[in-house]
C-alpha cells in the first residue's frame, strides 16, 4: 500500500483540534502553545491527543500537555527501573561465567557460541579501538581508557596466553582492538549487545541464557529471553524519548498469579511491563492482588504527577 503524505502545519493542526471541540489553553498564549508543540513535534503530540478522543469537548490543550509532561516523568521512572534490572543482569552474567571458566577472554572464542557466524555487536567494541592522539584530528580518546587499560596491558600478550590455538570470532574489521577481560567488557556493553551475547553464549557446553534464567527464578529460557527483549523495548523507548503512554508492548508468558492479573491488566500495557520488571528484580511475585500492583505502579512510576492526570493515564494503561 502506498503511503500518502499529507502536509500538516502546527497552525492547521491546532485549528483542527479546536474544530473537533478541544478548548484553548488557559495557561499559554497561542504563540506559546505553538512553540511547545514545535518542541514536542506534531507526530508525537498526536499520540497524546488520542487519549481524549472519546470526549473531546471536556478537555483543553492543557489536559493534553499535562499527559505529555506526566509521560516524561513515567519514562524517567521506568528507565530507572529498567537500569536496575540491567545492573542485576550483568552482575549475574559475570558471576556465572567465572564459575565455569578461568579464562577472562573466553567470550572471544568461536566455539563458545551456539550460532554459526555469531559476532559481537559493533558498538560494544568501538570504545576499545587503539587510537593515537593526532594534533590535527579531534577524535576523543577516553582518558580513563588511555591511562588505565592501554597503559597496563595489551591484547596481543593476553591473546598469546589465553587464546593460543583457539579459533576466534570474526569481527569483520581492520581495527586494532584492545579487547578487555570479560568483566570489564560486559560493564561497557549496551543492553542490545548484551542480550544478543547472552542468548548465544555457551561455556563448557552449558547455555548461559538458561543458567541466568534460573537465577531469576525462570526455568524456560525462551520465556526469559522474551522478558529481556521486552526490557530492551521499553528501555529503548525511554532512552530515545519515545511516547511511553497509551501504546502496546511486547507480550510475555504469564506465570503464577500473573495469569490471574491478566484478567484485569491487559498483557500489552505498561502496568504489565512494570509487573515483569518487578519480577526480574525480585524473582517472585510481590503483589497479592491487582489492586496492590496498580497501587505500587502508581506510587512508584507517577510520583510527582497531578492526580487527575495520573488517574486518567492509569485507567488507560490497565485496559485494552
Amino acid at each position: 500500500m502506498k503511503y500518502v503524505y499529507k502536509k500538516l502545519t502546527i497552525d492547521s493542526y491546532l485549528a483542527s483540534l479546536y474544530h473537533d471541540g478541544f478548548k484553548h489553553s488557559s495557561k499559554h498564549s497561542e504563540e506559546e502553545l505553538k512553540n511547545i508543540i514545535l518542541n514536542i513535534g506534531i507526530f508525537k503530540f498526536k499520540g497524546y491527543v488520542k487519549a481524549f478522543r472519546t470526549n473531546v469537548s471536556s478537555y483543553s490543550m492543557d489536559d493534553i500537555l499535562n499527559v505529555y509532561y506526566a509521560d516524561r516523568e513515567v519514562a524517567l521512572n521506568m528507565f530507572r527501573l529498567s537500569s536496575q534490572v540491567e545492573i542485576k543482569l550483568k552482575s549475574i552474567l559475570i558471576e556465572i561465567a567465572y564459575s565455569l571458566t578461568d579464562n577472562p577472554f573466553f567470550y572471544l572464542i568461536k566455539e563458545n557460541y551456539n550460532e554459526i557466524g555469531f559476532s559481537i555487536k559493533g558498538e560494544a567494541i568501538t570504545d576499545w579501538e587503539v587510537k593515537a592522539p593526532h594534533p590535527q584530528q579531534k577524535t576523543e580518546i577516553y582518558q580513563y581508557y588511555q591511562d588505565y587499560y592501554l597503559g597496563r596491558y595489551d591484547f596481543e600478550s593476553n591473546k598469546e596466553f589465553y587464546l593460543k590455538d583457539k579459533e576466534l570470532l570474526n569481527f569483520g574489521n581492520a581495527r586494532t582492538i584492545n579487547y578487555l577481560p570479560f568483566h570489564y567488557f560486559v560493564e561497557n556493553m549496551t543492553l542490545d549487545a548484551l542480550i544478543s551475547m547472552i542468548s548465544h553464549l555457551m561455556i563448557d557446553g552449558q547455555s548461559i541464557l538458561k543458567l541466568i534464567a534460573s537465577k531469576f527464578n525462570m526455568y524456560d529460557s525462551h520465556v526469559f529471553l522474551n522478558y529481556l527483549l521486552r526490557l530492551k523495548e521499553l528501555r529503548n523507548r525511554c532512552a530515545h524519548n519515545g511516547r511511553i503512554f497509551n501504546r502496546n508492548y511486547r507480550g510475555v508468558k504469564a506465570h503464577g498469579k500473573h495469569k490471574e492479573f491478566r484478567k484485569i491488566i491487559y498483557e500489552h500495557k505498561l502496568i504489565d511491563v512494570y509487573y515483569a520488571f518487578c519480577w526480574l528484580l525480585n524473582g517472585k511475585n510481590k503483589f497479592e492482588t491487582t489492586e496492590k500492583l496498580i497501587e505500587a505502579f502508581t506510587d512508584e512510576i507517577f510520583k510527582d504527577c497531578e492526580t487527575n492526570t495520573k488517574d486518567l493515564m492509569v485507567n488507560i494503561m490497565r485496559t485494552r
